[in-house]
């Protein structure tokens, strides 16, 4: 993806825009900061197969009709990019975590999914377009969680396949096909960001959410799904915080209560999260770190996915 990739992406809408500069770039996209029709804005172009950038712009778009939740808004989309407005309070860089900002995100979060649980079914967000057809459901459904989760897995196992974890990936897909009623007690689904934290939420002083960004991984799904998503980065391994997770989970849940049996169902639900961490770690980490530290982190995620496997089919008898 270079500069002239981003002049075709623009000018299929405008001759009136200009390319300020790269602001990021990791697989599977690019995003720059552009002129557009005189606007400052952001264009994000797909770099990589694995790339959804239509189904991002559906959930953008869907955030920015159906609920309070500000998002920048889409001035353009393209089968491989979409271009939105600039916005100011979108963090530059991954922000410090304190205790305020954490509740702050807590109760973001919350916020998104209570306004969001009229979506219906579980399933992937059909890719935005440029003519909208009013009448079509925002989501391809699927009858249960477990199904969309299901394919979601296969997926993974697809990419994980050509970087040696296929297996791995097949063998925590059988397990969750054999608990499919774990996961379906889960209840109804909502629009789940998939990545809200760090630099992804914009705040105003007093904790307000000023800008939510980065909906790539968004999906139709019961609310502990993007809860944990949230979790596992923000407060697990190596966080350069003292903040724990009783502070965050107390802010969403004076919001909205998590589903009923949500810690009976927190170790599975790390388990599939697992396959999307390796998943991300080869695709991401590719672009950045070398082929020997990818592989080292890979390792590692792997055999902690591998135990938590094992102890979950001891736990469960299968």
């Amino acid at each position: 993806m270079t500069e002239t990739d981003v002049h075709s992406a623009l000018s299929a809408h405008t001759d009136q825009y200009g390319i300020v500069r790269e602001l990021h770039r990791v697989r599977p996209h690019v995003t720059y900061e552009v002129r557009f029709r005189g606007e400052r804005a952001v264009c994000k172009l797909e770099t990589h197969p694995e790339a959804t950038l239509g189904r991002e712009a559906a959930a953008m778009r869907y955030v920015a009709e159906s609920t309070s939740v500000p998002v920048p808004e889409l001035l353009a989309v393209g089968d491989d990019h979409f271009v939105a407005r600039w916005v100011d309070a979108v963090p530059d860089g991954t922000p410090t975590c304190d205790e305020a900002r954490i509740r702050a995100l807590g109760r973001g979060l919350a916020t998104l999914h209570a306004e969001t649980a009229e979506i219906g079914w579980p399933g992937r967000l059909r890719p935005a377009s440029a003519v909208d057809d009013p009448t079509t459901p925002p989501v391809e459904s699927n009858p249960c969680w477990s199904d969309t989760l299901i394919a979601l897995l296969e997926r993974r196992a697809r990419f994980l396949d050509g970087v040696g974890y296929g297996e791995l990936a097949r063998d925590v897909l059988g397990w969750v096909r054999e608990h499919r009623d774990l996961f379906d007690a889960a209840g109804d689904a909502v629009l789940c960001h998939g990545n809200y934290f760090g630099e992804h939420v914009g705040l105003e002083t007093g904790g307000t959410v000023a800008a939510v960004i980065d909906f790539e991984h968004a999906l139709a799904a019961p609310a502990e799904w993007d809860y944990l998503r949230t979790v596992l980065p923000v407060f697990g391994p190596g966080v350069d915080h003292d903040v724990p997770e009783a502070a965050f989970r107390e802010a969403y849940e004076s919001v909205r209560p998590l589903p009923a049996g949500f810690d009976r169902r927190r170790e599975a639900l790390t388990l599939c999260n697992g396959l999307s961490y390796l998943r991300s770690l080869h695709l991401q980490r590719g672009d950045r770190d070398s082929a020997q530290a990818v592989a080292r982190r890979a390792r590692r995620l792997a055999a902690s996915i591998r135990d938590r496997l094992g102890s979950l089919r001891n736990e469960r008898g299968v």
